[in-house]
Formats: structure tokens, C-alpha cells, sequence
């Protein structure tokens, strides 16, 4: 199964600057949270899921993204099934497979307002290159020692994921079982896993910090960079856009509209 991790393109949300798509990632995910219509955050969900469909094709085999999608069910699920609330809207003859108004309206509501903020994360992720927000962070202010901080861990995030499943199956082959046990044996062999697990990233971190010095990193306190990247008028023209949707969003929500 493929990452969640950054994927190359040329859609426009990837031709944005990084600073502005993780400003809209912000200020989105608090929107989401002012709107209290269920209907209006399920369709919402459903509109940032097809613009991720439309950008990333095999975002179905991306790990954790059916897991998202089945969590989402879930919740609706549940809503529907223990919240009796409300009118009446259908009546299969069974309490337990009643469907309410209530409890459809706050299942939507949930559901939608969550996969709505996993939708717009995953948008962030697969069309941001981490170098590139780095580098733009620090444009704006931030320290590049923070910056650097950001880059590295980001870089280092997929090897230790790699390092930690070498491990989990070297120790499978040594007879290690996961699935067998109580619970002292559980955090005993949690323990087993870390150990290794910990000591390889100090590893990794003790030879970092000796090529770091070795190339005088923090000599300057400024630095320069190979690749820069500035606002453009799409950005411009695409921030106006989503502030005119979110607008209309809360205008529908609380002006009664749906």
C-alpha cells in the first residue's frame, strides 16, 4: 500500500503557495467547526472527497484512507441507530431500525464535519512538499533552526517507519508472538519492539548532529536558499474563491437555506 505522504503534480492546489494552503488548512478546519448543519458538512465532505479523487486517482490504496471512510460510516451508523430524537422518518416495524430526525441530522453532522477535516488534511499532505513549506515558514520568519527541525523529522518519519517494521519482522521470525499473551506479556513485548526501535533513531540522531557540526550548521544567522517560491495571483484568485464558499456556507447554515 502507497504512503500518505507528499505525491508530485500539476493540479492547481499544487501549484499553491505552501504557506497559503496551510493557512486555508487553519482557518477550514475552523469554519468546519462553526457550521452546525448536518446536511450542509456531509455535502461538504462529499465535495472535498471528490476534489481528492480528482487529484490523487488511488487515494483508495493509500494506507488508513478506508479506515477514514469507515469510521465516517460508523459514526453515521451509530447516530441513526441509538439517537431516537426527533420526528419520524421511517419505520421498518423494528425500534432498533427506526430512523429519526434527530438522530440522522446529528449522525451527518458528526461524520461529515469529520471526514470534512481528514479530507481537507489528506489535500494538504498529497499536494505539499515539506522542503517546500519549510523553506516558506522560514521566508516568513521563522528560525531556520526550527525549520530545519521540521525538515528533518518529516524526512526522518518514513525510515523510522521503515526501521520499525524490519524490526517487527525480524522478531516475528525469531519466534516472537504478537498475538498471544496477557497483558503483562503485551507490554513486555511493546518494550522488546521500542528498545531497538529507540536506540536506532539515537543512532541516526547521534551521527545527524556530528555531520551537522562538521558543515558549521548554525554559524549564520541567516541562511539562503536554492529554491525559493512566492505568492502568485492564483493564489490570490483561489484564497478569494474559498472565502466566497465559505462564506456561502455559513450564510446557507444559519440564514435556514437548507
Amino acid at each position: 500500500m502507497r504512503k500518505l505522504a507528499y505525491q508530485p503534480g500539476n493540479s492547481i492546489i499544487h501549484r499553491l503557495y505552501p504557506v497559503t494552503k496551510f493557512a486555508w488548512l487553519l482557518l477550514g478546519t475552523a469554519l468546519l467547526f462553526v457550521l452546525s448543519n448536518g446536511y450542509l458538512l456531509f455535502l461538504t465532505a462529499i465535495f472535498f472527497m471528490l476534489i481528492l479523487i480528482s487529484i490523487a486517482p488511488k487515494i483508495f490504496s493509500i494506507r488508513g484512507f478506508r479506515l477514514i471512510l469507515f469510521t465516517g460510516t460508523i459514526l453515521l451508523l451509530l447516530y441513526i441507530i441509538f439517537d431516537k430524537g426527533g420526528a419520524l422518518l421511517f419505520d421498518p416495524g423494528v425500534n432498533f431500525l427506526r430512523i429519526t430526525n434527530g438522530g440522522l441530522l446529528t449522525g451527518l453532522l458528526f461524520s461529515g464535519r469529520f471526514l470534512s477535516i481528514v479530507f481537507l488534511s489528506y489535500l494538504f499532505i498529497l499536494t505539499t512538499e515539506p522542503n517546500q513549506l519549510a523553506y516558506a515558514l522560514m521566508k516568513l520568519g521563522l528560525p531556520y533552526r526550527f525549520g530545519f527541525m521540521l525538515v528533518t523529522a518529516l524526512r526522518l518519519a518514513p525510515i523510522m517507519e521503515d526501521e520499525g517494521r524490519t524490526i517487527y519482522h525480524a522478531q516475528l521470525v525469531r519466534g516472537i508472538r504478537y498475538d498471544q499473551g496477557g497483558f503483562k506479556k503485551i507490554l513486555l513485548m511493546i518494550q522488546q519492539f521500542m528498545t531497538p526501535l529507540l536506540i536506532s533513531a539515537l543512532r541516526r540522531a547521534d551521527k545527524l548532529v556530528f555531520s551537522m557540526e562538521g558543515r558549521g550548521f548554525g554559524k549564520y544567522q541567516t541562511r539562503t536558499f536554492r529554491r525559493t517560491a512566492s505568492p502568485t495571483r492564483l493564489d490570490i484568485t483561489i484564497s478569494f474563491a474559498l472565502l466566497i464558499f465559505f462564506i456561502l456556507m455559513i450564510v446557507i447554515n444559519y440564514g435556514g437555506l437548507i
